[in-house]
């Protein structure tokens, strides 16, 4: 017979023989598993990038030296050497933030042409140009384009890389930066010198021309979708204008301050004022765009905001550092600028090799935070050893010393960069972070200037004024602002000026730097106390973003299997014909379920294939296979869906494969079909696709054979009680120990079941939706509980959780760009772990107990029923700041939906298998509170899945005592929580629906659990929280909480005593009186943002309902009977109820959002309360009341038409029960309807 690889490369019409020689001939074709290669584009391209590097940096560092000569020859005064030397820094500062919105809306290429284009025109305007100001606008014209060059490289380098591999490319990049500051001033001192000063332009011309060429053809980023018109649109514009002008309007005066004019001038404070007052309006103003200029969702971890921090105060130390050293060594030591660049060109060197050693070093550790306080510890110290440096200092001591400051600048300029990009929430987000801190470098040193400068200004005016009166040639130096320019001048006076004199000034320009030095050491010790913030964060991600580099080179992917998790069942019977040198036929008639890897077969009316829907939206040419290769390059395989064209449908076939769409608003659609887990539990294919009829006996056979791999593990039996039929056989032995002995030895009996293949496939989905979000998804799960309290899984757990399936994911996929081959051997992996027992070590540690099981289906299933809750929970503006950018906004209630569909699958998994665990009642117990949350607790779902967690744990015997006598301390304490909380729960949810409770609490013998926080207990000694309860913000609220619980107890009962005994109703209205008027409270004080919205619904619909319906019931009635006893005593507050029933019933209907789970049953007792009150404030007594009920055929009481009379509430009232409010067939509803 036949290759089956070989038959379909042969015939693509022809279908395969059958599902295992299918899957051998798609692992004959695939490719070994390995990490793909670069390609030589890429490498070309990052080339192109170093050029850049090396352009912006020498291009910074060249002029310094340059602009006293260029002044001579051009004739130029000092505010024109003034401007030409700080233009290009400002024009840089000003417009970064512009280049990093504009790329990320309109895309990499378009501003980073935009920068080569100006950064050319500037050069040749100031190599050409004859006069200081065609110098100064040349500059201005550089720094516009420059400012692009140094910020989009290094997005660029975080658009081509991983987080995994991205520090050894930053080390390399660190090579140029540092080459061109080093050589910058050399350069400028030589061309100055011996050639001519206009050179220093002239040879930017080559240095960009060879980066253009190999960023333009090698240099393939995936564009953004949409027209031009569209992106543009997106753009925040006034934002643009908003930050250019104030931070022009802020800059401006910090390049002049103490230089041209003094801090106290109104030209200084006038634009310093007006330019924070405009830079503040942004900031307010940058919550409104889509797209702002100012992301808030950057500054939403602490990690982040520490390391901008850090990006701020290295710029000011180091900028402050290259400029003023040189001047230091020119005014101290008589060196020329050359020779002081010489000088200095150990610490450069080290400045450079520290920059590139740096990264590497991380990308070996894979950790940052030592390097980080390596950092910032020299150059606190190296700034301060400086300090030592004097006029009388040898040059060893003037040469060696900088070491150690350059240190510290080397490994914080590369590795800041690495926090910021690891805390990100979207790998989208990695370029616009470096960007900005990018930019707060830049302002860094532009403060950093403005300090030197004016410490400078004011210590040397004071210093040089106690000398006393000096020579002619020194006066100009008793004006300050003239001392930086008349440094040069010094060295040609040392034969026209007495020693001692001019020893006198030379100590004048030491001390005056050396307070520069202090100043510096203040803002180094800043750096390093807000670096011990930073947290470690993960650099395993090997996401790419959007705009990631894509390789030009074709490449085949192997097929990927997918299932109707994702796309419609395609159910197919196969006949096909093998045809040898002798003639014979093979019909072999498939009706399992699969899906092709081959060409789409759906076809348009005009017979030509259909396109894939992303690609049909965006007018792209699709291939026509599933997945497309564009959705694959995507790593979005989830998208690529084929919908019939509609002119091509039958008008009387129905299609039971067709999809409905749940968005996610993750940017991706997950299509689901009648049943999520329809794959695996459901035998019956489409009627209309099936063209042979079917054998007699033959779905018979099948459910037989699905039965018999079911059959084949061994299920776990559970613990026996006393009254079970092994206690007769087994009365010499204490039942509970030994049933429980007898449950351990099942459990480790237990066999794996046989798992279907497309069992497999539909968890290799599962995983893949994880895989997809799962930075969003780790985001969610863990900031719900800003908003609501975990015990039973608080933020520690979760986390490590969270970390350890995110570890096992990536270790999983070798292959990023398709990764659900590795996640279907991931699957299969995970049941072959799940169909046996957990095994723990007695002796294991908290954080050892939580990482060690990601690959098990009760665990997915749990991260699963989190994000769903998290979806439920968190508030709408919450989610759009976790959400990734450039997404449309999170559907909470389509994502909800599906997580309750995953976390179903997952158990169904269990059902199939048998096995029980303790991680299985995690999974229950997390899936029946997100059912409650989706679907409200008066829905069945909610309930019976309460019912199936008790029933495992009745199974368990984690009723008993000895279940938790032998583990560890946390595992007892978890494990009694868990019992605990499902008490609470069906405690609660029995009560709010008046059912009878499943958990009876005489046959729970555990001991309760301590108090004591979850996440102390599991805390290491060296940080646990000490057990004090003033520590909690919300002390008020929890009491209130507690007060609000013990009224309700009080509550029921007196309900019950007055139902049964017939008491006085008056102690019942006081409680409910008063339960209402502590809810009301409650409502009035709830968190602004909506952070406990879930919460106080929660207590609205449990513990306001009753109290309000007593109030409100009662009410009518008083209204009914005016001269009651109870009212004729004054002990009924009428006013007050009348109040509160108003604030209550429009609390229902505006505190309770559309979303939330029991919103029907709140809006339908909001509807009875207002009718109520209509009735009661209306002024129809009970005389018309009586007038009415003669009336017949209305439905308005009359008895003899069926209908309540009056005297049913106020006879019958005290039964009312929850079902008063939901059922419109209720006697109350009825009677209430009743009335116009």
């Amino acid at each position: 017979m036949d290759n089956p690889a070989d038959e379909k490369t042969a015939s693509e019409g022809q279908s395969a023989m059958d599902l295992s020689t299918e899957e051998k001939g798609s692992e004959e074709q695939s490719p070994p598993e390995m990490k793909s290669k670069k390609p030589l584009s890429f490498h070309l391209a990052f080339v192109g990038l170093l050029f850049m590097v090396f352009i912006v940096s020498l291009d910074t560092t060249t002029l310094a030296v340059a602009i006293p000569i260029i002044a001579r020859d051009l004739g130029g005064t000092t505010l024109e050497s003034f401007w030409a030397s700080t233009c290009f820094m400002l024009a840089v500062s000003v417009v970064q933030p512009l280049y990093l919105s504009s790329s990320d809306v309109l895309g990499r290429k378009i501003p980073l042409h935009t920068a080569y284009f100006l950064f050319v025109v500037g050069s040749l305007v100031f190599a050409l140009a004859p006069n200081m100001a065609t110098v100064i606008v040349g500059r201005t014209i550089q720094g516009l384009g420059g400012s692009g060059l140094d910020v989009l490289n290094e997005i660029i380098t975080a658009d081509m890389t991983t987080m995994k591999e991205r520090p050894t490319y930053l080390g390399l990049l660190a090579i140029p930066m540092a080459a061109g500051a080093l050589l910058g001033p050399i350069v400028g001192s030589l061309f100055t010198q011996y050639v001519t000063w206009r050179w220093i332009g002239w040879i930017n011309l080559p240095l960009i021309g060879a980066s253009f060429i190999l960023t333009f053809f090698f240099l393939r980023l995936r564009p953004v979708e949409g027209t031009f018109l569209q992106k543009l649109g997106l753009m925040d514009l006034l934002g643009m204008a908003l930050f250019v002008a104030g931070c022009a309007a802020f800059v401006l005066p910090l390049s002049w301050a103490g230089a041209l004019y003094p801090w106290g001038s109104w030209r200084t404070l006038l634009p310093l004022i007006l330019g924070l007052v405009v830079l503040a309006l942004f900031v307010v103003f940058e919550r409104v765009p889509a797209q702002p200029v100012l992301p808030y969702r950057l500054f939403k971890s602490a990690t982040a905001i520490t390391t901008f921090l850090g990006g701020f105060l290295h710029g000011l130390v180091t900028y402050t550092l290259n400029t003023y050293l040189p001047l230091f060594y020119q005014a101290a030591f008589y060196e020329t600028p050359l020779h002081a660049s010489v000088t200095l060109l150990p610490m450069n060197v080290m400045s450079l090799f520290f920059s590139c050693v740096s990264p590497i070093s991380v990308s070996y550790l894979r950790k940052y935070r030592v390097n980080i306080w390596t950092g910032w510890v020299f150059l606190t110290l190296g700034t301060g050893l400086l300090h030592i440096i004097t006029p009388a200092s040898s040059v060893h001591l003037r040469t060696g010393l900088p070491i150690v400051v350059s240190l510290g600048v080397g490994v914080l300029f590369t590795v800041l960069v690495l926090p910021v990009q690891a805390s990100v929430a979207s790998v989208d987000d990695t370029g616009f972070a470096v960007g900005l801190l990018v930019f707060f470098r830049l302002l860094g040193g532009l403060v950093g200037l403005a300090i030197g400068s004016t410490v400078f200004s004011s210590v040397f005016a004071k210093s040089i004024k106690a000398l006393g009166t000096l020579p002619s040639s020194l006066a100009t130096l008793e004006n300050s602002q003239a001392a930086v320019g008349f440094i040069p001048q010094l060295r040609d006076l040392r034969g026209q000026v007495g020693k001692e004199v001019l020893d006198q000034v030379t100590g004048v320009y030491s001390h005056s730097f050396h307070v520069i030095w202090i100043v510096l050491i203040v803002f180094a010790g800043m750096g390093l106390v807000a670096s011990c913030f930073t947290k470690e964060v993960s650099m395993e991600k090997e996401e790419l973003g959007r705009q990631r580099f894509e390789d030009p080179s074709p490449k085949v992917s192997p097929p990927s299997p997918h299932s109707d998790l994702f796309h419609p069942t395609h159910t197919h019977t196969h006949t096909h014909t093998h045809t040898h040198t002798h003639t014979h036929t093979h019909t072999h008639t498939h009706t399992h379920t699969h899906t092709h890897t081959h060409a789409m077969s759906l076809l348009r009316s005009n017979g030509v294939p259909s396109s894939c829907e992303p690609c049909r939206k965006s007018k792209i040419r699709c291939d026509h296979s599933v997945p497309c290769g564009r959705c694959r390059r995507r790593r979005k395989p989830a998208l690529c869906v084929y919908q019939p064209a509609p002119m091509s449908k039958h008008p009387n076939r129905t299609d039971r494969s067709s999809t409905d769409s749940i968005s996610c608003g993750s940017g991706s659609n997950i299509t689901a079909s009648a049943s999520l887990s329809s794959a695996w539990t459901s035998p019956l294919p489409p009627p209309s696709l099936v063209t042979p009829p079917l054998p007699p006996g033959h779905l018979r056979d099948r459910y037989l054979a699905d039965s018999s791999h079911r059959g084949t593990s061994t299920p776990s039996t559970g613990v026996f009680g006393p009254t079970s039929y092994l206690s007769v056989l087994r009365d010499d032995i204490d039942d509970g120990s030994s049933s429980i002995a007898l449950f351990a030895k099942s459990l480790q009996q237990n066999t794996s079941a046989i798992i279907d293949d497309s069992q497999i496939q539909l968890g290799a989905e599962l995983l893949l939706i994880l895989l997809d979000d799962f930075a969003l998804y780790e985001h969610m799960a863990t900031a719900r509980f800003d908003h609501c309290q975990g015990d039973l899984f608080c933020p520690p757990a979760l986390r490590l959780i969270l970390s350890s399936i995110r570890t096992m994911l990536h270790e999983a996929i070798t292959e990023p760009a398709n990764p659900l081959p590795s996640l279907l051997t991931l699957s299969r992996s995970i049941f072959t772990a799940s169909s046996k027992p957990l095994v723990v070590d007695p002796a294991i540690t908290p954080t050892e107990y939580f990482s060690c099981m990601p690959n098990r289906w009760e665990i997915i299933g749990l991260v699963f029923a989190v994000i769903g809750s998290s979806a439920c929970l968190l508030p709408q503006h919450d989610l759009a700041a976790y959400s990734p950018p450039h997404r449309p906004p999170l559907d909470r209630k389509g994502l909800a939906a599906v997580c309750v569909s995953a976390s179903e699958i997952c158990l169904r998994f269990f059902d199939y298998t048998g096995v029980i665990s303790e991680q299985l009642c995690w999974v229950t117990l997390e899936h029946a509170s997100l059912l409650t949350l989706l679907y409200g607790d008066y829905d069945y779902r909610p309930y019976k899945s309460l019912s199936a967690l008790i029933t495992l744990l009745f199974t368990l015997g984690y009723h008993h005592r000895d279940t938790t006598s032998k583990l560890p301390f946390f595992r007892a304490e978890h494990r009694k929580r868990l019992v605990v909380a499902t008490y609470a729960m069906d405690k609660g949810l029995s009560t709010f629906l008046g059912r009878p409770p499943r958990m009876i609490r005489r046959y729970i013998t555990i001991d309760p659990p301590l108090d004591i926080a979850f996440t102390d207990i599991i805390a290491s000694p060296e940080i646990a929280t000490p057990s004090d309860f003033d520590r909690c913000p919300e002390t008020a609220k929890v009491c209130l909480f507690l007060h609000m619980d013990s009224l309700y107890n009080e509550f029921i009962l007196q309900r019950i005593l007055v139902q049964r005994t017939g008491a006085s109703t008056e102690k019942l209205i006081a409680v409910a009186h008063e339960l209402l008027d502590n809810l009301l409270l409650l409502i009035a004080n709830r968190a602004v943002g909506g952070g406990d919205g879930n919460s106080v619904v929660w207590i609205i619909s449990s513990l306001g309902l009753p109290p309000a319906g007593v109030l409100a019931i009662e009410l009518l009635h008083q209204f009914q009977n005016p001269d009651s006893h109870f009212q004729s005593a004054g002990g009924f507050p009428r006013s007050e109820i009348i109040q509160n029933l108003s604030r209550f019933a429009a609390d229902l209907e505006y505190v309770v959002p559309r979303q939330a789970g029991n919103y029907d049953v709140c809006q339908q007792a909001r509807s009875v309360i207002r009718h109520i009150l209509d009735r009661v404030l209306g002024g129809r007594g009970p005389d018309a009341e009586a007038g009415e009920e003669v009336e017949d055929g209305n439905g308005r009481g009359d008895v003899g038409g069926g209908g309540p009379g009056p005297g049913f509430v106020a006879g019958d009232w005290m039964s009312w029960d929850f079902n008063a409010w939901m059922d419109e067939d209720s006697d109350l509803v009825r009677w209430l309807h009743s009335f116009e």
